[in-house]
This record gives C-alpha cells, sequence and structure tokens, in this order.
C-alpha cells in the first residue's frame, strides 16, 4: 500500500528494533516535518498509521487554505501532542 507523505520506518540498534512505525514526512519550500507514529506507542500497525493519516490529512487541509511561513506552519504541527 502506498501512502502520499507516509513510509513504514523500522530503526534497529544490533539485534533488536528500537523503533517500529511509520514516518510522516512533507517537505515544502525547503522546510521539513517529520513525525514518527510508533506501532507500540498507538496499539498496533494500523493504529499507527491511523494516526499518521489523521495528521497528514490535517495538515494537507490546512495547507489548502494558504500557508505563508512553512516554518511557523510546521512548528505549530511540532508542538501538538503525537498523533492528535
Amino acid at each position: 500500500m502506498k501512502e502520499k507523505y507516509i513510509t513504514r520506518y523500522e530503526a534497529s540498534k544490533g539485534q533488536s528494533y528500537t523503533f517500529v512505525g511509520w514516518r510522516l514526512c512533507i517537505t515544502r519550500k525547503g522546510e521539513r516535518f517529520v513525525r514518527y507514529f510508533s506501532d507500540l506507542k498507538f496499539g498496533g500497525i494500523e493504529q499507527s498509521l491511523a494516526a499518521a493519516r489523521k495528521m497528514r490529512d490535517a495538515m494537507m487541509e490546512d495547507m489548502a487554505r494558504g500557508v505563508d511561513d512553512y516554518k511557523a506552519f510546521f512548528n505549530s504541527y511540532r508542538r501538538l501532542g503525537r498523533g492528535e
């Protein structure tokens, strides 16, 4: 399944995984927003993907209204709690 701006992400250290989940990454006008959604924190693969989609969709909706300063826009989303 291909999700726009969302990719499956697994980071390992040694023989075990230290992070398994989804990565949301959006870049606009040289500014980048990245947020990780852990399967463990959100209760599974589907739940963490749903949280990533929810944030992506909210951001896309807000950007459709027009954004002048992407740095400030992305910072406003960085201050939100995980999966808000």
